[in-house]
């Protein structure tokens, strides 16, 4: 299932262009992000990243190629959230590009961002 318009698979780094495509953002955000275990090479889908940070939910995955497929339908389901959710952070980032004096009276839309 292809992704909703605006959102799109990238890499953990832009100076590691090789890795696997393993975060689905939007607008620079990341939304979802799937990161193997170490110890046992499990999949595992941290969901609504924006959101919690990296200590969020996560799902675990029976494998990369169905960790993708998953974290696709989960954004495509959540799609209106998470573009509200992408605004709010859009329109915090540019209140304090504006004026970086400001940013500790101005609350981020979600508390780990802080």
């Amino acid at each position: 299932m292809p992704l909703p318009a605006d959102f799109y698979w990238t890499t953990r780094s832009a100076s590691r262009p090789s890795d696997p495509l393993t975060v689905i953002a939007c607008d620079g955000v990341w939304v979802v992000a799937m990161s193997q275990r170490i110890d046992d090479g499990i999949w595992i889908a941290l969901l609504d990243r924006h959101r919690n940070g990296p200590g969020g939910p996560s799902r675990r995955c029976t494998s990369y190629e169905q960790g993708r497929a998953g974290a696709e339908l989960w954004v495509a389901r959540h799609e209106v959230r998470l573009r509200d959710d992408v605004d709010q952070i859009r329109r915090y980032r540019e209140a304090v590009r504006a004026n970086r004096l400001a940013k500790a009276s101005i609350d981020p839309p979600f508390g780990w961002m802080g």
